[in-house]
C-alpha cells in the first residue's frame, strides 16, 4: 500500500504533463498578450513634414525611457514653434521652480478668436445664462499625472499633443473645427521627474518585468507626490501648494466643459474609467453629470473594444471628495472624469495578464485622450447646454435655500481669517465686508473682522460643499474622506444665516486679502524711554513664526504659565496663559535691537505686542515669577525614511519650513542610531510602522527623552512611543495582543463550560464583507474635542472647542493623571464626515491629546494628525505649542478619591 500510494500521484503528474505538451503541439503556449513596442504608439499619420515628432527632441521614442519634465517642456515649445494649431503658455511654477505648461490646441479660426470665444463662453455661466453660439467650441482639459510615479500620462501627453498639431487628417481638423484641447501634460512636475529619475536609473538595455527588481520599487518617498510630499489630487479643494493655485487659475480663466484626469492603479488591474460606484457620488453633483458621463464612457469603450484591450467601470472608485482632480470640476459646472491604467511602474512589468510594458501604459490612455475628445466633438451641444444650466440651476436652488449667508469672524487671530479669506477667493468665492453688528450662532460678528459669504452667488455649489456638515450617507464606503468642511478646518467663529434672518444690508464691500494683516506695535512709553519688558500675544497664527525668529535672533523670552493683569503704553489689559514675556533686563542684544526686532515681528508676522513699564502687575502673576519660565530655540528632528507616511512627514515638514520658517533636520530612520540625539530639543515621530526600530536606538531615545527632550508622536507613533519610551502597556486585563496589535475583544475566554454557547459558529455573507469593513470605520471625518485652556499645550487657544481630522477608530490610552490629558473628545464628537455610531461612542471621551512628564523630558502624543493636508489651521498650532512649550509641561500625580 505504502508503494501505491506514492506511485499514483507519479503517475498523474506524468499524465498531467502529457496533455499540457499535447496542448502547446496543437494550440501553441499559453496566450499572454506581448508588450506593445514603443515604436508601435506613433499616430497614423499622414503628419505635416514641419512639425517634430517626439522622438525628434526628445532622442528616443516615447515609451522606450520615462520623459523627464524638462524634456515635457522643450517639446512643447518646440511643438508651438512648428504649428499654427498650438499656444505655449505657463501657468507658474512648483516648490522647486520647474515650469507649469499648457498647451491650447485647436483649429487656427478658433486660436484667432479665443477672446470672443471665451467672453461669449463666460457669459453662458453667468446670468442671464445666454446660451453659447452655434458654432461654440466645447472646451476639454487633458490633464496628466498629477502622481509624478503614474507617468504613463505624461508619456502620453506627447503622442496626443503631437498628432493634434501635426495630422493631415480630415478627422482632426474637424475636431479641432468643434474643441478647444488644452493640454496640461505634467500636473505634478516635481514628481514626475523624481520618479522619472528613479525609473531611467535602474533600467539596463534588457528591461526586466521582475516586480522585485530596484526599478519597481521606489526608494522613500517615491514620486507619487510634490516637493514636501503632499498629494496634490486631494489638493485642489485645500488649495494650498503653488501647483494648485496657478491651476485653479486656469481653470477660472478657461471655464472647461469636459476635463479628463489620468492615473494609474495597481500592474494587476486593467483601465478603469468612470462614471464610478453610483451610489458613492456626492449628491451635490446633478444627476445629468452621471448620465453624461455614462454617455462618454460608451466611448471609451468602443476605443478600448477596437483595440481589444480590458477595461471596467461603475467600480471601486467613488466621485465624493470634491477635492480631486476628477471631482472638483463637476462643483464648476464641467464633466470630471478619471482614468486608471495598470502601471508598469518602470519599463516593463510582469503582472496576472501579462507582461505589461511601459508603452502598453502610454497606449492605454492615448486612446482614452482620443476617445475623450471625440465624445466632446459629438456632444459639444449637450456639453454646452450642461455647463450654462448647472449655473442656472444652481442659481435657482440658491435663491430658495434655507441658508441665504455664511458668516465668519477673525477668532481674535486676524491671520487665520486672512488664510480662510486667501482661500476663497483662489476658488473665486465671493465674500463680503460685514456692515452690521450682528448676534448668530453663539458669536458677535463686528464689521471689520468678520465677513459674509452670501449663498446667491455663481459658486453657490462650491460654497455649499465648503461649509456643509453632512453626518448621514447613503453609501458608507469612501474612496478618500468623508469631510472637509472649511470653517471647522480654521477653526474660526462661524454662523449660518436663515434667508428671514439675512438682509442685503449686511453687505459691505467686496472682500480682497492683499496680504497678511500688520500686528499691534507697542506704543512709546511716556517718558521716551525702554519699558520694563514687552509682552507677546501667542493667539497669532504667525505667532510661532514670531518667536521662533526671537529666539534666534539671541532674544531673552519667558512664557507666562498663569494669567495676569497689566496696565501697558496702551492701557490696562489682562494677558492669558501663554502670553511670551521679554523682560529687559535680560537682553544682551541691548534694549534697541529687542524693540526692533518686536516691532518687525509685530508688522511682518501679525502679532500683537504691548509694552509694560513695570514689572508689578495689577493682577495675576508679576513679571518676575518663577511662573515665568524660560524658552529655547527649538531644534527639530523630524524621523522620515522606510515604514513612515510621507504625507504626514510633509505635512510637519511644510508647516514649519514655509509657514512658520523654521529650520527642521530631516533624519533617516535607519540613521537615528548614528546621530546625537542630544544636539535636538525635539524629535517627531509621525504615523508609520515603528516596531521594527532597532533596540539601541529605542535606548537611545528613552535616555535621551528622560534626560529633559520632548519627543512629539501623533497617531501610530503615540501608540508605540507610550509603550516602549514611556515604559507602559495598552493591553487591557483581559489580555491583549501586545504592543503594536489591538487589544483583544472584551470578553475573550478559555474552554466552554458545559452549556455555554460562545463557541457557537455564527456566519454573515462572504460578499458583503467589504460593506460590513467599511462600516466599522472612521471614513476621514471631523471629531471636536475639549481642550483644558491652562495647559501649555493650549495656549493661545480661545475656545476650549477644536475640530480635529479623524481617520481611525482607535481610542489612544489617556494619560497616568488627570491632568495630563489636554485634549479629550467631547461626548457627542461627530461634527461632520461618516463614522459608525458605535465608533462614535468608542471614541467619545477618550484622549486625543495627552502630556506626560518622563523623566526630566515631555511626551506629547496625538491620536490624530494635527497638520492634516496643510488645510487644518486650527488644529496644527497644538504642534507649536509643543515645539515651544513642551519643556514647560510639570510632572503631575493622581490624587486618590
Amino acid at each position: 500500500m505504502q508503494s501505491i500510494r506514492f506511485r499514483f500521484p507519479v503517475l498523474l503528474a506524468a499524465a498531467l504533463v502529457i496533455v499540457v505538451v499535447a496542448a502547446v503541439v496543437a494550440f501553441g503556449p499559453p496566450a499572454l498578450a506581448a508588450p506593445i513596442e514603443a515604436a508601435d504608439l506613433v499616430p497614423p499619420g499622414p503628419h505635416r513634414d514641419g512639425v517634430p515628432t517626439p522622438a525628434s527632441v526628445l532622442g528616443f521614442e516615447v515609451g522606450e525611457r520615462h520623459v523627464r519634465h524638462d524634456q515635457v517642456v522643450t517639446y512643447a515649445k518646440a511643438l508651438a514653434a512648428a504649428s499654427d494649431r498650438v499656444v505655449y503658455s505657463e501657468q507658474g511654477r512648483t516648490h522647486e521652480g520647474r515650469v507649469q505648461p499648457l498647451l491650447t490646441i485647436s483649429s487656427p479660426a478658433n486660436l484667432g478668436r479665443l477672446d470672443a470665444l471665451l467672453e461669449r463662453h463666460r457669459a453662458a455661466s453667468e446670468p442671464p445664462f445666454d446660451a453659447e453660439p452655434a458654432d461654440a467650441p466645447a472646451i476639454v482639459w487633458l490633464g496628466y499625472s498629477i502622481h509624478g510615479d503614474e507617468a504613463s500620462g505624461a508619456n502620453a501627453s506627447l503622442l496626443v499633443a503631437y498628432h493634434l498639431a501635426a495630422s493631415e487628417g480630415d478627422e482632426v481638423a474637424g475636431l479641432l473645427s468643434d474643441v478647444v484641447v488644452l493640454i496640461d501634460p505634467s500636473l505634478n512636475p516635481d514628481g514626475l521627474d523624481r520618479f522619472a529619475n528613479w525609473a531611467n536609473m535602474h533600467h539596463g538595455e534588457v528591461s526586466v518585468g521582475d516586480r522585485n527588481h530596484r526599478e519597481h520599487r521606489q526608494g522613500w518617498p517615491g514620486g507619487r507626490t510634490n516637493h514636501y510630499w503632499f498629494d496634490l489630487n486631494r489638493d485642489w479643494l485645500p488649495a494650498q501648494h503653488p501647483e494648485t493655485r496657478n491651476r485653479l487659475a486656469t481653470l477660472r480663466h478657461w471655464r472647461p466643459h469636459l476635463l479628463a484626469d489620468f492615473h494609474e492603479m495597481g500592474t494587476d488591474s486593467t483601465y478603469f474609467f468612470q462614471p464610478g460606484v453610483p451610489s458613492r457620488q456626492n449628491p451635490l453633483t446633478p444627476a445629468a453629470n452621471l448620465e453624461l458621463t455614462r454617455q462618454i464612457a460608451s466611448h471609451h469603450a468602443a476605443a478600448f473594444d477596437r483595440a481589444g484591450r480590458l477595461y471596467y467601470s461603475e467600480e471601486t472608485f467613488d466621485d465624493f471628495y470634491y477635492g480631486k482632480g476628477s471631482t472638483y470640476p463637476d462643483v464648476q459646472g464641467a464633466i470630471g472624469i478619471l482614468f486608471e491604467q495598470a502601471s508598469a511602474r518602470g519599463h516593463l512589468s510582469d503582472s496576472d495578464n501579462g507582461p505589461l510594458a511601459f508603452a502598453d501604459a502610454v497606449q492605454g490612455h492615448y486612446l482614452t485622450s482620443f476617445s475623450t475628445l471625440e465624445a466632446a466633438q459629438q456632444k459639444r451641444r449637450a456639453l454646452l447646454d450642461y455647463h450654462a444650466d448647472f449655473f442656472r440651476h444652481a442659481a435657482e436652488r440658491a435663491a430658495g435655500a434655507e441658508v441665504a449667508a455664511y458668516l465668519f469672524g477673525d477668532g481674535n487671530d486676524p491671520a487665520r481669517a486672512w488664510h480662510f479669506l486667501d482661500l476663497l477667493a483662489a476658488h473665486a468665492i465671493e465674500v463680503r465686508a460685514l456692515a452690521q453688528p450682528v448676534d448668530a450662532g453663539g458669536h458677535r460678528f463686528r464689521p471689520g473682522h468678520a465677513w459674509v459669504v452670501p449663498v446667491e452667488q455663481r459658486q453657490s455649489s462650491l460654497v455649499e460643499a465648503l461649509f456643509e456638515r453632512r453626518t448621514e450617507f447613503a453609501d458608507a464606503t469612501f474612496y478618500d474622506v468623508s469631510a472637509w468642511t472649511a470653517q471647522l478646518a480654521f477653526d474660526l467663529p462661524f454662523a449660518e444665516l436663515s434667508s428671514t434672518a439675512f438682509s442685503t444690508r449686511l453687505l459691505g464691500d467686496p472682500a480682497t486679502p492683499p496680504a497678511l494683516p500688520a500686528g499691534r506695535r507697542p506704543a512709546a512709553t511716556a517718558d521716551g524711554a525702554q519699558p520694563y519688558a514687552w509682552l507677546m500675544s501667542w493667539n497669532g497664527y504667525y505667532a510661532p513664526r514670531a518667536l521662533h525668529r526671537l529666539l534666534a535672533a539671541g532674544v531673552a523670552a519667558r512664557v507666562a504659565t498663569g494669567s495676569l493683569e497689566a496696565e501697558t503704553t496702551s492701557g490696562r489689559r489682562r494677558f492669558a496663559a501663554g502670553t511670551v514675556v521679554v523682560p529687559r533686563g535680560l537682553q544682551e542684544l541691548g534694549a534697541e535691537r529687542v524693540a526692533e526686532l518686536l516691532a518687525t515681528v509685530a508688522e511682518e508676522d501679525g502679532v500683537d505686542v504691548w509694552a509694560v513699564e513695570s514689572g508689578l502687575t495689577l493682577g495675576g502673576i508679576d513679571l518676575g515669577s518663577p511662573s515665568l519660565r524660560p524658552l529655547v530655540t527649538p531644534r527639530v528632528l523630524l524621523v522620515v525614511g522606510d515604514g513612515v507616511s510621507p504625507y504626514e512627514v510633509g505635512e510637519v515638514w511644510h508647516l514649519l519650513d514655509r509657514r512658520w520658517a523654521m529650520p527642521v533636520s530631516l533624519v533617516d530612520r535607519d540613521l537615528l542610531g548614528r546621530v546625537d540625539l542630544w544636539e535636538y530639543t525635539h524629535v517627531v515621530m509621525v504615523d508609520g510602522r515603528w516596531g521594527s526600530i532597532d533596540e539601541e536606538v529605542v535606548d537611545g531615545l528613552r535616555r535621551w527623552l528622560r534626560d529633559g527632550g520632548v519627543l512629539v508622536a501623533t497617531q501610530a507613533a503615540a501608540d508605540w512611543s507610550l509603550g516602549v519610551l514611556a515604559g507602559e502597556s495598552r493591553d487591557d486585563d483581559e489580555g491583549g495582543a501586545g504592543q503594536g496589535g489591538p487589544p483583544m475583544r472584551r470578553g475573550a475566554r478559555g474552554p466552554a463550560a458545559e452549556g455555554d454557547t460562545s463557541l457557537r459558529a455564527e456566519r454573515a455573507a462572504y460578499g458583503d464583507y467589504s460593506q460590513h469593513f467599511a462600516e466599522r470605520l472612521v471614513a476621514g471625518a471631523i471629531f471636536e474635542v475639549e481642550l483644558d485652556l491652562t495647559h501649555p499645550m493650549a495656549y493661545g487657544f480661545d475656545d476650549a472647542r477644536l475640530a480635529i481630522f479623524r481617520d481611525g477608530s482607535r481610542p489612544m490610552v489617556p494619560g497616568g493623571t488627570p491632568y495630563e490629558n489636554v485634549a479629550v473628545f467631547t461626548e457627542r464628537p461627530l461634527l461632520a464626515g461618516y463614522a459608525a455610531s458605535d465608533n462614535v461612542e468608542a471614541i467619545a471621551g477618550t484622549a486625543a491629546v495627552v502630556a506626560s512628564r518622563v523623566g526630566e523630558g515631555t511626551l506629547v502624543r496625538m491620536a490624530d494628525d494635527p497638520a492634516f493636508r496643510a488645510y487644518f489651521f486650527g488644529s496644527d498650532r497644538l504642534l507649536a505649542n509643543a515645539l515651544f512649550f513642551g519643556h514647560v509641561v510639570r510632572r503631575t500625580e493622581a490624587f486618590g478619591e
